[in-house]
Formats: C-alpha cells, structure tokens, sequence
C-alpha cells in the first residue's frame, strides 16, 4: 500500500528507516538501522490504534498510542521507563515532543506533498538529527512517528551499547 525510506541523521550518526505499510495498511513492518545495529518494526493500525514493537523481543521497545487525522499520542518504551510521545501537523508542518521537557527530544518537521519528502530535524540544533524521508502512500503523520521513533531507537540503542556490563 506504501513506504516510508530514508535517513534519520548524518553519514556517521544516524540511521536508516525503512518500513512498508501492508495489509490494507493495517500493518507497518520495516527496519531502524543496519543488520547488525538496528531493530525491526512490526506496528498495526486498527481504526486508529498503534500497537506494536521496536527492536527485538528482549532488546526492544513497546509502542502504543492513537493516530488521528491531525496528531498522535502515546508512549513507547512501556509504562515506567517509556516516553511519552506527541505529534500534531497542521498546514504540513508537524511538530512534537518524544520524552519530557529534559530528558527527551523535540520534532520540527515538514512535509512536501508534491515531492512526497519528509525533512527537518528532530533534536535542537546542535545535539539533535535530520531527517530526509521519501513517502509514498502513507499519511505524513505516520512518517513523521516513525522518523521520531527511528531517532528515539538510535538513542536507546546508543545507551544500551554504552551502558557497564556485569561479567563473572
């Protein structure tokens, strides 16, 4: 029914996204990242919910929340240690919050109907990622959620690799 492809990020930091939506666009299945840094995406979409998960079954991340027209809200990363996730387009700008005022992130996006892109920067300025997506048939709210969770991934992922571990 539609794809989503692109980068989240530069050369060096960043990701690859890229998800197609199947089943009478009632499931987006893709991948964030490489082989071998990088997780899947299996989400449905039923009649306005998003359910489903990033990543692996023990390395990954939960995500819930409803997508309508102009926003969607919800959180990924489960009840405790997940973030909360806002996102509202209005006149093709799209813009959003993944995580609270410190820790987390703001999304500042636009969306090109005519040459079917997704582009700006998730993160500020200085500490943050672009973001250069191609969208064919699919709604660029769902583009921009996955663009948003693309970065959120890279995040967790980077903190996962960074964090000690415990040998014997």
């Amino acid at each position: 029914m539609g794809s989503i492809e692109g980068r989240v990020g530069g050369a060096f930091e960043g990701f690859d996204v890229y998800a197609t939506i199947e089943e009478g666009g009632t499931s987006i299945r893709g991948r964030i990242g490489g082989m071998w840094r990088g997780g899947d995406i299996n989400l449905s979409l039923r009649q306005g919910d998003v359910t489903g998960r990033l990543g692996g079954a023990i390395h990954g991340q939960s995500l819930s929340g409803e997508l309508r027209a102009d926003s969607f809200m919800g959180r990924v990363g489960g009840g405790v240690v997940g973030q909360d996730v806002g996102l509202w387009l209005s006149n093709n700008e799209i813009d959003g919050r993944v995580g609270g005022e410190t820790l987390g992130f703001s999304c500042a996006l636009r969306y090109d109907a005519t040459l079917g892109t997704l582009t700006g920067r998730l993160g500020g300025e200085v500490i943050g990622h672009t973001v250069s997506l191609t969208v064919n048939g699919a709604p660029p709210l769902l583009a921009a959620l996955l663009a948003a969770l693309t970065y959120h991934y890279f995040e967790f992922s980077k903190q996962r690799a960074n964090s000690p571990t415990i040998s014997r």
